[in-house]
């Protein structure tokens, strides 16, 4: 065990409020029956795993964002037999005319599921982590596309996915919440400035999505998680950002990029049935046998040593996705990354361990291995970060994604984190689910100028918001 034996963590599960019992909630919570209105965003997702439609409804006075309903698919479904211009990380042929349509689908679903038309929404916001097909970072455009068009299909008008350009662009109900007279979208999200130039992963837009949307969840977890920041999204592939504490922006200093939940499916790829496998696909497992944690930690270790955690100090791809280690120097951004052998050549290796442990032991402990396994990548990437000199005395560490914040992980990193850093991590760490989606509300706020003055998101822990000085630095500007 680590310094401290019992960890609480800091965990925000997505718990849906259908939208119309989110009116009655906001009334109580204000005390009285006045109603502001509520900004609706769609994030619409396309994953190497999974394609997602999470609809949000935030309150524009306090700044928190209610998560209205999702619709879940495997993106296996858009398997393209012809056209394809790309694959997920598992070798699932895409093309823009399937994307499109698996796109679609799932946000009429949600829409429907949610009690809400499509012409309610105010905002749709498109990202995607499928990276592994492309042989540049300028190629992502292709499925930006393809989602805008599925968005399209399913009856969302262009205007709507685009920053408005003046306050007759936004709804009508919504105007007297923006502060678009006085402020402009300069592109700080919760003041986090991006790196200047090239883009430096092909997943960026997903470190500041999470990043943004972790600043959001922690408003729920009654902790201030401004800046400065690490955070980490361990959907299939590693996405996230770590940030400074300079004012009224912070720098981008780290950026995250890689292999992550693609490790534990590539481990039970010998042990589902599935054509394109996942750890979703995995049946739960009942078993009350005692696990023994030395055997755990053996074979942890056997995968851990098939693994590549360090700084990327140059080439094209890493676990992959395209990087552009030359643009992150010269913006001084340390790039960090998770890689199973040379771009992704030792993941059969890894399904070889799965599949051993399954044999010999039991889905269990294939369960409490993959566990191991993300406890121990999350610290190392940490570690590189503090090795770096990244980590700031008040840095906070925020965690997304399914190989990050299901089973024991929360714990197990809790555990490792302590021994890392040497002090309690308990109230320093924060896990959340769908905080992309969380992100896509936040930067949607963004970009319509509604901001929360009363409850900043930005800035820094412990400071005000940031207004006055953002207003100053872009009259500096023009």
């Amino acid at each position: 065990m680590g310094l401290f034996k019992k960890h609480h963590p800091k965990l925000l599960k997505t718990q849906k409020v259908s939208y119309s019992d989110l009116f009655f909630i906001l009334r109580l919570s204000r005390g009285d029956l006045t109603l502001k209105p509520i900004f609706i965003v769609a994030s619409v997702e396309l994953g190497n795993s999974t394609t997602k439609t999470i609809l949000s409804a935030t309150d524009l006075k306090s700044g928190k964002t209610y998560i209205l309903d999702k619709a879940i698919r495997m993106t296996r479904e858009a398997l393209a037999h012809e056209s394809a211009f790309c694959h997920t990380i598992t070798m699932v042929e895409l093309s823009e005319d399937s994307i499109a349509k698996l796109v679609a689908k799932t946000l009429q679903e949600c829409a429907s599921a949610a009690g809400i038309t499509i012409s309610d929404l105010h905002f749709v916001l498109r990202s995607s982590g499928v990276t592994a097909g492309f042989a540049s970072i300028d190629e992502m455009q292709g499925v930006i596309k393809a989602l805008a068009d599925g968005c399209m299909a399913a009856g969302v008008p262009p205007r709507k996915m685009i920053s408005p350009m003046a306050i007759d662009d936004i709804n009508a109900e919504l105007r007297d919440f923006s502060m678009m007279e006085k402020t402009y979208f300069d592109g700080a999200v919760t003041s986090n400035e991006a790196p200047a130039g090239e883009s430096l992963v092909a997943n960026e837009m997903e470190g500041e999505l999470v990043t943004a949307g972790l600043k959001e969840a922690a408003k729920w977890l009654d902790v201030d998680f401004r800046n400065p920041v690490l955070s980490l999204d361990f959907g299939t592939t590693l996405a996230g950002r770590i940030t400074n504490d300079q004012l009224p922006y912070s720098k981008v200093t780290g950026s995250f990029c890689g292999l992550a939940g693609a490790i534990p499916d590539a481990f039970v790829s010998h042990i589902v049935s599935e054509k394109f496998p996942s750890v979703l696909d995995c049946p739960q497992s009942n078993s009350k046998r005692k696990i023994k944690k030395e055997v755990v930690k053996s074979y942890a270790e056997d995968v851990m040593k098939l693994l590549r955690i360090e700084k990327i100090m140059s080439g094209t791809f890493f676990g992959g996705s395209p990087v552009n280690v030359e643009a992150a120097r010269k913006d001084g951004v340390s790039l960090i990354g998770i890689d199973a052998g040379d771009n992704l050549s030792d993941l059969p290796k890894i399904a070889e361990i799965g599949r051993e442990i399954y044999r010999e032991e039991s889905l269990c402990y294939v369960m409490a291995v993959i566990d191991e396994v993300s406890a121990s990548a999350v610290t190392e990437l940490v570690g590189i970060a503090k090795g770096e000199g990244l980590l700031l005395p008040n840095t906070k560490i925020g965690v997304t994604g399914r190989a990050g914040i299901t089973g024991k992980k929360p714990e197990l990193i809790l555990e490792k984190l302590n021994d890392l850093l040497g002090k309690n991590m308990d109230k320093e760490v924060i896990f959340v689910d769908d905080a992309l989606a969380r992100g896509a509300a936040v930067l949607g706020r963004c970009m319509h100028q509604f901001g929360s003055p009363g409850n900043p998101i930005g800035g820094i822990q412990g400071s005000g918001c940031i207004l006055g000085q953002r207003i100053k630095k872009q009259k500096r500007n023009i």
